[in-house]
């Protein structure tokens, strides 16, 4: 008979039927559960009297703003903050956050630590993709190595446009695939950065340069190990509770790494029973003390217009329901499972938004069995709301400084 050996094949029942240690269980009701999806909610500035004062203050609390697409920084910020100024402030380039891809291959913008701790948890399949990608286009470890070196003397006097540096490095032995493959390689390994230089949200202008010159205290030789523990505690303490399955897809990184992270004996965990999925959940004993100590206020959130991919939503895949209810996937993902601008009431998917670049504004799609019309004027006012503050960082083809150049979104896709 043949297949895996019974060794391998008992690791891999160990490492499924296996738990974190706890320090006790809670089981919610479903109203206990509302109510705690909407603390967390809250927690994070998705309140009307609780929202945070700085870009970085939120990607602090969100664990990050999703950035594959270039409007959602802005619009997760503009949801969250007190004022536009707080949105206006990532076109400006906030001190003390930078963009990387990371988890799940995805680009995030995060605070400096978080995004050291994010970056050396997920390099390794990034980089592996990176190889792979090389290997493939003929390009050899060598040309990386010499055109690396080129590239950081190149950028030795501050950022460059992505298509000056492919026409300054291209010879007659290291062509097109080759340059790409080293940009790409060492904006994983993280020795390169970028910055959007365009001033606005709705187009793109990526300048690329030192990683060491740009964020000087940007640690990036965490130990993989500790990057990956402090990384998965903080998705607990953010987004708890949660459930293994939920953890794993939010970060790409196996069952075996979660649990490692949590089985830490300085972490007192709650095993949580919830009605969103029937797998365990798990939070942090003192999250949920404080939940249970919060103003009742927090329980409910109010109406919010959420980004395209906003983290929120894209926090979780296993216990979506509870934002979705019954709701199906796709009234609040897309084909290819983006989660689409939402209108969030507490909590819960009513709809979703748009943003009208002939008129410069939002427009709100409510589903017809989850409205009345004062929800209906309600989301009208939102929108003026949203619309206001999307204005403020929007410009004209005319006036920003340039669209996307297809090599660079190869960088980031």
């Amino acid at each position: 008979m043949t297949g895996q050996p019974a060794t391998s094949r008992w690791y891999r029942a160990h490492v499924i039927n296996r738990r974190p240690r706890t320090v006790g269980t809670v089981t919610l009701t479903d109203d206990q559960a509302r109510h705690l999806w909407n603390w967390t909610l809250s927690r994070q500035g998705l309140h009307p009297h609780r929202r945070l004062t700085s870009a970085a203050e939120i990607s602090h609390a969100a664990l990050g703003l999703h950035a594959a697409r270039l409007p959602s920084p802005f619009a997760t910020v503009a949801a969250r903050a007190t004022d536009a100024s707080a949105a206006l402030a990532l076109l400006d380039h906030t001190p003390g956050l930078t963009t990387l891809r990371c988890m799940r291959r995805t680009l995030h913008l995060l605070p400096v630590d978080l995004a050291a701790t994010a970056h050396r948890a997920t390099a390794h399949y990034r980089l592996r993709d990176a190889a792979r990608r090389a290997h493939n286009a003929g390009v050899t470890q060598q040309q990386i190595d010499q055109i690396g070196t080129r590239l950081h003397s190149l950028l030795a006097d501050g950022p460059m446009p992505y298509r000056q540096i492919e026409a300054d490095l291209q010879t007659a032995t290291a062509g097109t695939a080759a340059v790409r493959a080293t940009v790409k390689t060492a904006w994983e390994a993280g020795s390169l950065t970028y910055r959007n230089a365009s001033g606005c949200w709705n187009a793109e202008h990526r300048l690329f340069g030192l990683t060491s010159q740009l964020h000087p205290s940007l640690d990036l030789d965490l130990d993989p190990r500790t990057a990956t523990r402090i990384l998965i505690q903080a998705y607990f303490d953010r987004y708890g509770p949660a459930t293994l399955t939920d953890a794993t897809w939010w970060s790409a990184l196996s069952r075996a790494a979660i649990l490692d992270a949590l089985d830490d004996p300085a972490a007192a965990v709650l095993e949580v029973a919830t009605p969103w999925s029937s797998s365990p959940a798990y939070m942090f004993a003192e999250r949920y003390e404080q939940f249970t100590a919060a103003d009742a206020d927090t329980h409910a959130t109010g109406l919010h217009l959420l980004a395209h991919e906003d983290v929120a939503l894209k926090a979780y895949a296993e216990t979506r329901t509870r934002y979705l209810a019954d709701l199906a996937p796709r009234d609040a993902f897309n084909q290819i499972g983006e989660a689409l601008p939402t209108v969030l009431v507490d909590g819960q998917v009513h709809g979703t938004w748009t943003w009208n670049p002939a008129t410069r504004s939002v427009t709100t799609t409510l589903l017809p069995d989850r409205t009345t019309p004062a929800l209906t004027r309600q989301t009208a006012h939102a929108a003026d709301q949203h619309t206001a503050a999307l204005r403020t960082g929007w410009r004209s083809h005319s006036a920003a400084r340039s669209r996307p150049h297809p090599g660079q979104l190869a960088l980031a896709v």
